[in-house]
């Protein structure tokens, strides 16, 4: 599975930098002279993943005025099998199956594919999110914690779910675990052609059971962390401090509505749609087609209830690292972690790599990373001042140390 992330990833490429632009280079194209490109979307606006979509190709479409999007009814969407029916010079959809990509190439229409539910094809254009890194952030933030119990839950019959589960173990390994694999079971063979997928909790609660305490379990969906907390109420194990949840998809309505509410790792949609519009926009006009799919860096990580678990038996580590999170925003240094816990510093730095596996000092630019990267992504605040509310005091030793966490510098990771 990693020529995926090969074929659109330079050797010499950071591991953080965004694969279109390591990879697939964005041609050249003369400037649109007459009507925009009517663009048609089949993707059902039935969760905030979809419609996050839906808004990058609207931005798209407004920055560059080149392409139009067709409207079936009030919703900017068409449903796949009315695409034969529909004019449009260009499709993007969200084509789950073989049957409905085998359709889409029947048309003879330009299309991007926005899923990687089924293995992707050289002849079929596919822009989606960086699985392998979603699985590797999902194993971090675990990590993080100070969990030594791990198990991935997916429906492995889905592509995007392996490579998670994939990114996951290697990020495990590199850290001396290893992870329980539970394949997610349907109640029926017919729901996988559903909008509301039935899991078959029986099994689900069975499998839930066998894993030790303290574990930490990461899901490939927000849905799938959904029924995990339910397993977990139903069998007596509580959420986070028996089973410490973490999701995918930072699905709104499902995440605040579960308690305790999700954790969940965003997958950059929105982005997601917009390289997919600019994409149909070049392969209307004639530019070469991608022969690996594009991948797009996930977005932020969404800390909530479900993961809010320091699972450490040194209860001195537990206070050093709530000290650190706690003052991310200030430029706090290892000596002032060793004054607030009053102990030697060579014993508080051995403790403390015995337990979570890096310094002081790294855990310190990890909690500044992650603040910067949620001020970055949700407010509209200037470099300057993300800066110095992540604890820099010079912007060109913030941009520095980002680069070199992300692959990115902080304006292009806000852009997406």
């Amino acid at each position: 599975m990693d020529w995926l992330l090969n074929a659109n990833r330079r050797a010499d490429a950071s591991p953080g930098e965004p694969p279109w632009r390591s990879g697939w280079q964005v041609p050249q194209i003369a400037p649109l002279t007459g009507m925009p490109h009517k663009i048609t979307l089949a993707i059902v606006p039935s969760s905030d993943n979809q419609v996050r979509m839906i808004r990058g190709v609207m931005q798209y479409a407004a920055e560059t005025g080149r392409i139009q999007i067709t409207k079936h009814a009030a919703l900017p969407y068409v449903p796949i099998e009315l695409l034969d029916k529909v004019a449009a010079d260009g499709i993007i959809a969200y084509a789950e199956n073989q049957d409905r990509i085998d359709f889409l190439k029947s048309l003879k229409i330009p299309f991007v594919n926005v899923t990687l539910h089924a293995e992707p094809e050289a002849d079929v254009p596919v822009v989606h999110s960086d699985n392998v890194e979603i699985g590797r952030r999902l194993a971090e933030h675990l990590l993080s914690l100070g969990l030594r119990n791990f198990a991935f839950v997916g429906h492995f019959a889905w592509y995007h779910n392996q490579l998670r589960q994939d990114g996951f173990r290697q990020r495990l390994a590199e850290a001396g675990f290893e992870a329980t694999s539970i394949d997610v079971a349907f109640e029926s063979e017919t729901a996988l052609e559903t909008s509301s997928r039935m899991v078959h909790q029986p099994a689900l609660q069975h499998a839930i059971a066998q894993l030790p305490e303290p574990c930490g379990v990461a899901t490939c969906h927000d849905e799938f962390a959904h029924e995990i907390v339910e397993a977990c109420k139903a069998i007596g194990r509580s959420v986070p401090h028996s089973v410490t949840v973490v999701g995918v998809n930072d699905h709104r309505l499902v995440c605040e509505t579960t308690m305790p509410q999700l954790s969940s790792v965003s997958q950059n949609s929105e982005r997601i749609g917009y390289v997919a519009a600019q994409l149909v926009d070049q392969l209307i006009e004639g530019a070469p087609s991608p022969t690996a799919p594009i991948l797009v860096p996930p977005g932020q990580l969404i800390i909530r209830r479900s993961s809010q678990f320091l699972a450490l038996e040194d209860a001195d580590i537990v206070t050093a690292i709530e000290f650190i999170r706690d003052r991310c925003h200030r430029p706090i240094t290892v000596t002032d972690v060793v004054d607030h816990l009053q102990l030697s510093r060579k014993t508080l730095e051995k403790r403390f790599k015995s337990a979570i596996g890096h310094s002081i000092a790294h855990e310190i630019r990890l909690s500044r990373m992650r603040h910067a990267q949620h001020l970055l992504s949700s407010t509209t605040l200037s470099i300057v001042d993300v800066a110095i509310r992540s604890g820099f005091d010079s912007t060109s030793g913030f941009i520095r140390a980002f680069r070199e966490h992300t692959g990115v510098t902080p304006a292009d990771y806000r852009k997406g």
